[in-house]
């Protein structure tokens, strides 16, 4: 009689019981991965400033002086950067008038006003944080200061301040064209802003380029 051989292997009802746990165990470990994933994500978006906006913000800001226009004895034409504090930080006001580079083809006006300045959150995660604003006026009126639309360019902002210069010798805090009869040729500017749980300085310089006298 021949020897029958037993094949050693599993069964249909072991693979299946393997197949179960194996989904459990991966089961598992996606809840965990998407739930830390989830945690993080929403961790991160609460803890102040992305670095990307950040420095979105300073080339928007220093990209705009740069293309500063100015006439002098030109009452509707002016550059005025303003001192101010807020809790104890740096809310500098810088209003002035620049050129707009894709005028033709968005049919805009070719000069228009411009104002960079902070305006509180509403609800701020921290006390003394608040909206960096970008306030845009096509019409170059009178009233320099006012009208035109706010656009928000930065959240979780603690303080910006702005420094002028005539040669980068001597800095000053406040500029006015209506008094000095002209621009500073240079412009330096910090936003100290908060990035995940502590407080960032950054810093750019600008050179105010389209000067007609």
């Amino acid at each position: 009689m021949r020897r029958i051989r037993k094949k050693n292997g599993f069964t249909l009802v072991e693979i299946s019981i393997v197949m179960m746990i194996l989904s459990v165990l991966f089961m598992g470990l996606f809840t965990v991965f998407y739930t830390s994933n989830k945690i993080a994500f929403k961790g991160s978006a609460k803890k102040g400033a992305n670095r990307k906006d950040i420095l979105y913000a300073i080339e928007n800001i220093r990209s705009t002086i740069t293309r500063t226009y100015f006439i002098d004895n030109q009452k509707r034409i002016l550059f005025a950067g303003k001192k101010e504090f807020f809790s104890n930080a740096n809310n500098d006001r810088l209003a002035f008038a620049t050129s707009n580079p894709n005028a033709e083809e968005e049919g805009q006006s070719s000069i228009r006003e411009v104002s960079f300045y902070l305006r509180q959150m509403p609800n701020p995660k921290l006390e003394g944080l608040m909206y960096l604003i970008r306030r845009e006026d096509e019409m170059v009126d009178v009233f320099p200061t006012q009208g035109g639309v706010e656009h928000i360019l930065l959240e979780n902002v603690k303080s910006l301040k702005f420094l002028y210069s005539e040669r980068g010798d001597k800095w000053v805090e406040d500029w006015n064209s209506r008094t000095t009869k002209k621009i500073p040729r240079l412009v330096r500017f910090e936003i100290v802003a908060l990035v995940g749980n502590a407080f960032v300085k950054y810093e750019s310089l600008a050179h105010p380029g389209i000067l007609y006298k």
